[in-house]
């Protein structure tokens, strides 16, 4: 039987992002009975002492060398920062060599696989170092900031995700909007879009589950709930939400709750300027990744005002539990919640968001996802490309 490796960077402590498309991908793609077998290997990195201070990172004691979740067996490589790496990068300029050595031991072991299939740039680093050294086609996914965000504010990023963008058989991408990104780093290169979707615990529960789910909220018949999920930082936008809010209070006619579910650096920032509007808000901070079901199924609107996002995740699993999604129209927001629901990065962003939302609230917005928005679409795409792959 034919083997894939499948590399990432992950936190075991924080399911975000990547982490959460990878098992989903995985977990699809076994359930197809592909001839062949997925070994998933992780890279995470903590801090040294030195870096530890500069970043105010936790210590971590216990390094775990391999998780399982949802029944996937993850092998994690723990990876120590320096500062020697560190100040090679940030003041010289060039790849830090510790790490540059050490992702080569990581390819060593991907030695034996028939295929890679690696994820952003860490891991398709190591995974191309595999690749070349022992012949294997290689597969690369990208999904968002290792293309809009990191190759624009560091010149040595670009060079190395410009180069990477050529070695794969295929690259992929969560969405069409980042694969054009992509092409303003080097136009040329193979691709693929595959969208990513909501997991299967993601779905629009029964009207009496909800109404106890909204009741435990502390929420009453009739009130309504507009949302932001994600991260309390620049990229968000996160420091439009208030304005955002008391537009659409002010436009609707009828009872609405506000709530964040997140966390981040701009977090107390947000809530200091919450307490000045006289709004209804509730902060819930970070919520477990298990318990996102039930509060999605909870919102009516979320929105989402981010300078950019690949595909977001948010919309789709708020989509797909009933809830309206209106987002700022960049990269890929409008493969999600489809371009009429997207409005301009602009100025007139918290009214213009604000009116879509109102009139989401006023139930005059039909809101589905296209068929293409679904792990087992994903999966089946990528398998026939690895069957491919595989019997060449």
């Amino acid at each position: 039987m034919k083997r894939i490796a499948v590399v990432f960077e992950g936190n075991i402590y924080r399911r975000l992002g990547v982490f959460n498309a990878v098992v989903n991908r995985v977990k699809h793609l076994r359930a197809l009975q592909p001839p062949y077998s997925i070994d998933v290997f992780m890279i995470q990195g903590y801090d040294s002492g030195l870096n530890r201070w500069l970043h105010r990172t936790p210590c971590v004691k216990e390094r775990p060398l391999a998780i399982e979740v949802e029944g996937i067996n993850i092998n994690v490589r723990w990876f120590r920062h320096r500062i020697f790496d560190t100040l090679v990068h940030k003041c010289l300029h060039k790849q830090p060599p510790i790490y540059l050595r050490w992702l080569g031991r990581l390819a060593d072991e991907l030695k034996g696989y028939d295929l890679i299939s690696a994820h952003d740039r860490i891991a398709g680093t190591a995974a191309s170092i595999a690749a070349q050294r022992y012949g294997m086609p290689l597969y690369i996914t990208w999904h968002g900031a290792s293309i809009y965000t990191d190759p624009i504010h560091d010149p040595l990023r670009r060079q190395v995700t410009c180069e990477l963008l050529q070695k794969p058989a295929c690259n992929f991408f969560v969405s069409k909007g980042l694969e054009n990104c992509a092409r303003q780093l080097t136009p040329k290169f193979p691709a693929q879009v595959l969208l990513n979707g909501a997991g299967d615990e993601f779905y629009q529960m029964d009207e009496g589950l909800r109404s106890q789910l909204r009741k435990s909220k502390g929420l009453v018949p009739g009130n309504k709930v507009v949302a932001f999920v994600g991260r309390f930082e620049t990229v968000k936008n996160a420091t439009l939400l208030p304005e955002i809010f008391v537009n659409i209070a002010k436009g609707y006619d009828g009872k609405v709750t506000f709530w964040t579910l997140g966390d981040g650096p701009q977090h107390d920032e947000v809530q200091e300027m919450f307490s000045t509007t006289g709004l209804d808000v509730k902060m819930w901070g970070r919520v477990p990744a298990e318990q996102m079901p039930e509060f999605m199924n909870c919102i009516d609107v979320l929105v989402l005002p981010s300078k950019v996002e690949a595909i977001s995740l948010a919309a789709i699993e708020a989509i797909k539990c009933g809830a309206c999604a209106v987002a700022s129209d960049v990269v890929g927001t409008a493969e999600a919640v489809g371009h009429e629901n997207t409005v301009p990065l602009d100025d007139n962003l918290p009214s213009t968001m604000a009116a879509r939302a109102v009139e989401m609230l006023n139930g005059a917005v039909k809101q589905s996802l296209s068929p293409l928005v679904s792990w087992e679409a994903t999966a089946a795409i990528e398998n026939k490309i690895y069957c491919e792959a595989l019997s060449t």
